[in-house]
């Protein structure tokens, strides 16, 4: 673009050329004044070559361990003779993680916009398409674009995701009941569901997130079945023991208290489907800690050669 006899870029111009994501040029605009490009009518930001060079210079600093704050008001002469003076080792480039993307739109967003450690895979246009598919190949994360969801969308997603490994999913949908986002939420670890109309940024962001944090771990495997039930434990809690020990009682007070806020966890209401993972994420955690529980009280009764009907 010809500003004048100046020529002048984008934002998504110049995160391409820099390796900078759009929000990061921006918040070190906005908080740092590292750059300050000219603005059009409309208020669009256009950057010159002479910014593009600055930013290239101060990501270079930044991944030799400078922090943004200490340099971004030096001028392009002292940058460059700093880069230059640098005795550290430039950062290995960090090996980009491979992206599963179901539809087309989302494809081509994350296609236009590749200022994030991702690189994109397979695509298919639809989630049917994809779990139809013959083989798909391992991914770090799933994306995917879906009209509606069904109770039946949840088999199809799981699926996928098991098939292709990977650890993260987002899930972008336009409608769905909020019963079956919930139960989808629970039902596959690692999903991240977000409600159209979502904007570039927003996507963007969430899946640097995704690709980036652990998320809240939930085991896959069976909840313990327990050990005692309610009128056992208030027997033991009662009981009388051959020495001065009040253990048995003690312990069976403290697995009122976790069996109760387990099937607390289990039913609790949930507002939408990040409560529901984090529920999930209690009542396994909990059952758990339960059922140790539990093997310690059965120890506590051998000793104390109590017997509970």
């Amino acid at each position: 673009m010809q500003n004048g006899s100046r020529q002048t870029f984008g934002i998504g111009a110049v995160a391409r050329r820099t390796g900078l994501s759009a929000s990061n040029i921006r918040m070190w605009e906005s908080r740092y004044e590292a750059v300050v490009p000219d603005r059009t009518p409309s208020n669009r930001r256009l950057y010159g070559r002479e910014d593009i060079e600055r930013l290239s210079l101060l990501r270079s600093l930044t991944l030799r361990g400078h922090s943004i704050s200490s340099i971004a008001d030096l001028s392009h002469e002292e940058l460059a003779e700093r880069l230059a003076g640098d005795q550290l080792p430039s950062a290995p480039p960090s090996p980009k993680r491979r992206i599963l993307v179901v539809g087309t739109a989302v494809a081509e967003t994350l296609s236009a916009n590749p200022s994030f450690d991702l690189e994109l895979g397979e695509v298919f246009g639809d989630l049917r398409s994809a779990f139809e598919a013959p083989r798909v190949t391992e991914a770090d994360l799933v994306v995917i674009e879906a009209e509606t969801l069904f109770p039946e969308t949840i088999s199809s997603v799981r699926e996928l995701v098991r098939r292709t490994k990977a650890p993260r999913t987002v899930l972008l949908y336009h409608f769905s009941a909020s019963s079956t986002a919930t139960a989808l939420a629970k039902a596959i670890q690692g999903v991240q569901l977000l409600k159209a109309p979502v904007s570039v940024d927003q996507l963007l962001r969430q899946c640097m997130i995704q690709q980036s944090q652990p998320g809240i771990p939930i085991d896959p495997g069976p909840v313990p079945a327990r050990l005692y039930t309610p009128d056992q434990l208030g027997q033991l809690a009662k009981v009388s023991t051959t020495v001065e020990c009040e253990c048995p009682q003690h312990l069976a007070g403290l697995l009122q208290g976790l069996a109760a806020f387990e099937k607390y966890s289990s039913e609790c209401e949930d507002r939408n489907p990040e409560d529901a993972l984090l529920h999930a994420f209690l009542y396994r955690t909990t059952a758990r800690v339960r059922r140790t529980m539990e093997e310690a009280l059965q120890h506590v009764v051998l000793a104390e050669g109590i017997t509970v009907e």
